[in-house]
């Protein structure tokens, strides 16, 4: 009875136990939980972090914004009907310089006329659309070159070689000896050349991105000159036909001629040498003869 006493209070202390240990254990989780949230406290960005990153995204944004901005020449015709070639071409010259631009060239026949102006690029798109003022439209056309890529790389080599000429003329203040300062000298001439021709490269090109181009044609109605209306000329077109008719007549017949006057002789020399190797002399004829023999 003692003993199963014993064994009875033996197994409930071993259930106490192991109850404080189920209880030690699900505590685990709670301290577990809380080391968790250290760790993401810990990962988590301070204000600083979060301030020097926001200041890093703009800084980033400020750094894309910066886009080279495109160069582009631009090219525009223009084809008018007028019915009074003097009034025409003053309204050009009076619609080019309400733009800023000027005439660059001009030509004028009896029946039409051609006009070449400059304008600012920024004002091309407004001087096309009112090109009507000057008269009855009949043909616009715009092109346009992009030409970006091949101005900021000349503009950059140009810095570059500004860049080699400044130091070229520091060595030359340095240089000890005579040899040292000829050399740099040619090299600071080279490079000086090469700045000058790109500038005027660059300049020519800047040139033609800031004013852009616009040729316009004038024409007057058909038969039509400064002096009126021209009724077509019959009798001109036919002397005219007559005479076309002439000419080819005439190319005809110093063609035969020519064929003759170099014929005859070409034809004389060949009926010689038929003579002379197959002919009655026939050397070649004697020649095969004796080789077969």
């Amino acid at each position: 009875m003692k003993r199963i006493i014993f064994l009875l209070t033996a197994a409930l202390i071993f259930a106490s136990c192991e109850k404080k240990d189920v209880y030690v254990n699900e505590s685990a989780p709670l301290n577990s939980g809380f080391s968790a949230s250290r760790v993401l406290m810990a990962k988590a960005p301070s204000p600083n972090a979060l301030a020097a990153s926001d200041s890093f995204d703009e800084a980033a944004d400020d750094s894309s914004a910066v886009v080279l901005e495109r160069k582009l020449i631009k090219n525009g015709t223009i084809s008018v009907e007028v019915q009074n070639l003097q009034n025409a071409e003053e309204k050009v010259s009076e619609w080019c310089a309400s733009f800023g631009g000027y005439i660059e060239s001009s030509s004028t026949s009896t029946s039409d006329s051609s006009v070449t102006v400059k304008v600012p690029s920024a004002k091309f798109d407004a001087a096309m659309e009112s090109a009507g003022k000057f008269g009855s439209v009949k043909n616009t056309t715009v092109s346009l070159q992009d030409v970006s890529e091949q101005f900021y790389d000349l503009k950059g080599r140009l810095e570059t070689r500004k860049v080699l000429r400044d130091k070229l003329s520091g060595y030359l203040k340095q240089a000890s000896t005579m040899q040292d300062m000829l050399k740099i000298e040619r090299e600071l001439n080279n490079v000086q050349s090469e700045i000058e021709s790109m500038e005027g490269r660059l300049n020519r090109l800047s040139n033609q991105i800031d004013y852009s181009t616009i040729s316009v044609f004038i024409t007057l109605p058909y038969n039509t000159t400064t002096g009126g209306f021209k009724f077509p000329d019959f009798g001109d077109g036919a002397r005219r036909f007559f005479a076309n008719v002439i000419a080819f007549f005439a190319g005809f017949a110093s063609v035969l001629l020519y064929a003759v006057i170099c014929g005859i002789p070409l034809c004389a020399v060949v009926a010689l040498l038929y003579w002379l190797l197959f002919g009655k002399i026939g050397l070649l004829k004697k020649l095969f003869k004796k080789l077969r023999g």
